[in-house]
């Protein structure tokens, strides 16, 4: 059952909860991820923040206000981030620690502003105070912090996907044996074996498999094929009684074998095969 999220209208949820789904397919949250935050007691606006995992102390920074809808909030929101790898969630509340000054730049031609306000319009000089700035004490680590996060958001919307290098790793090596996958349909691609497709009394048969590429919990691809047990008398049309594996389909692999690795468009996948699901 989905949870019905606050102030947006019930026939508009599903919209927004699709275009959310669509915008985060390869995008994985391993170094971070952006967040529509729903209006609060302080702000009728929906605003963008950003949630760095590696933060010891404020994980969570206020970048800008959205607009009064959910539905332009998450567009401009998309807009905003289209060049990162990082997801973007929809939440009604986050745990953020009150910045209790650990905000505020204390030195320079920016005395007394917010590194937020500043990230706006001179990211640059939050770059410097990322890279050169010196924290002695605690409070200025907290200060380092900030500025680092700020810094990791404008690299990251600066740098075009290009040039970035995609989350995801290779399991395994070829020939060795992995165990225990659980892992999510991304894609069902079905083909057919022609090695195996033959003509019987003017009637041609053929084999058609289906190749799915999955991924599991920590954003790694893999690709494996699943093979025709049964002949089909049309193309690309599987075999009866054959099941098609569908997008989003939850699978248990308890064994299989690393066949190869491959790495295309910053993407690395895993090819495996002999898998044996859970359960067989």
């Amino acid at each position: 059952m989905t949870h019905r999220l606050p102030y947006i209208p019930d026939e508009l949820l599903p919209i927004v909860q699709g275009k959310l789904h669509d915008f985060n397919q390869r995008r994985f949250a391993d170094k971070g991820y952006y967040i529509v935050l729903y209006p609060t007691n302080k702000s009728l606006y929906y605003t963008l923040w950003f949630y760095n995992p590696d933060a010891e102390y404020h994980p969570f920074i206020y970048l800008f206000n959205l607009e009064l809808d959910a539905l332009s909030s998450v567009r401009k929101a998309m807009r905003t981030i289209a060049n990162s790898l990082l997801p973007l969630e929809l939440k009604e509340e986050i745990a953020s620690t009150p910045y209790q000054g650990d905000d505020i730049v204390l030195f320079g031609k920016y005395r007394g502003h917010h590194l937020q306000s500043i990230y706006l319009i001179d990211p640059r000089y939050i770059n410097w105070i990322a890279d050169k700035y010196e924290a002695k004490t605690k409070s200025e680590r907290r200060f380092k912090e900030l500025a680092k996060t700020y810094n990791k958001v404008f690299l990251d919307l600066q740098t075009k996907k290009k040039y970035k290098t995609a989350s995801g790793h290779f399991a395994g090596r070829p020939g060795e044996k992995i165990e225990n996958l659980e892992l999510t349909i991304t894609k069902v691609r079905v083909e057919d074996d022609y090695y195996k497709t033959y003509l019987v009394g003017g009637v041609e048969y053929f084999y058609v498999d289906q190749l799915l590429t999955a991924t599991d919990s920590a954003g790694n691809y893999f690709l494996l094929t699943i093979k025709a047990k049964d002949r089909s008398l049309t193309s690309k049309t599987l075999s009866p009684g054959t099941h098609p594996y569908q997008k989003d389909e939850k699978i248990h692999i308890a064994s299989a074998k690393v066949l190869k690795q491959i790495e295309s468009h910053n993407t690395k996948y895993t090819k495996i095969g002999y898998v044996k699901f859970t359960g067989n």
